[in-house]
């Protein structure tokens, strides 16, 4: 197996399915990815990438920022808390180009790979109940910037 992975093939293959979910389950994408986000995470641990360490926001913040940014899939990430939310600046994101590409064909991003991660380990290993408030190219940020917001309860 290679340790090498093509970028725009991935986002082609995302985009092929991103976009027939959305044209299947229209709004209702956003729900479904939701709940593939648990399943999402069981299948990392079961490949090797564990999270059973994060058990408070901090280990969250830099167990899911260092595996991230090994992955490849931005080139950094800085995060915040500021009342019960968690704010996630993602630099140089993999899956920006996607994420435009979708947005310029009218399909929202509900994808995010980064949302569904930090969901659903808020949920299984803090207890948290987590949802996406925010998604969006960051304000004044370079191309490839992204800000993620994800409240927490």
């Amino acid at each position: 197996m290679t340790d090498k992975i093509d970028v725009k093939v991935v986002q082609g293959i995302l985009y092929g399915v991103y976009k027939s979910l959305y044209n299947i389950a229209g709004a209702s994408s956003a729900a479904i990815m939701r709940q593939a986000a648990p399943d999402i995470l069981d299948s990392l641990n079961q490949l090797g990438v564990d999270f059973s360490c994060v058990d408070d926001i901090q280990k969250l913040q830099s167990k899911l920022g260092e595996t991230l940014t090994n992955a490849g899939a931005c080139d950094s990430i800085n995060f915040s808390m500021e009342g019960d939310v968690l704010t996630a600046k993602i630099h140089n994101c993999s899956f920006y180009d996607l994420t435009m590409k979708l947005k310029a064909d009218g399909i929202p991003a509900f994808g995010c790979p980064f949302a569904a991660l930090t969901i659903a380990i808020a949920e299984k290993n803090l207890g948290k109940r987590a949802r996406l408030v925010h998604l969006a190219p960051t304000e004044g940020g370079n191309e490839g910037d992204t800000t993620l917001k994800v409240q927490l309860s």
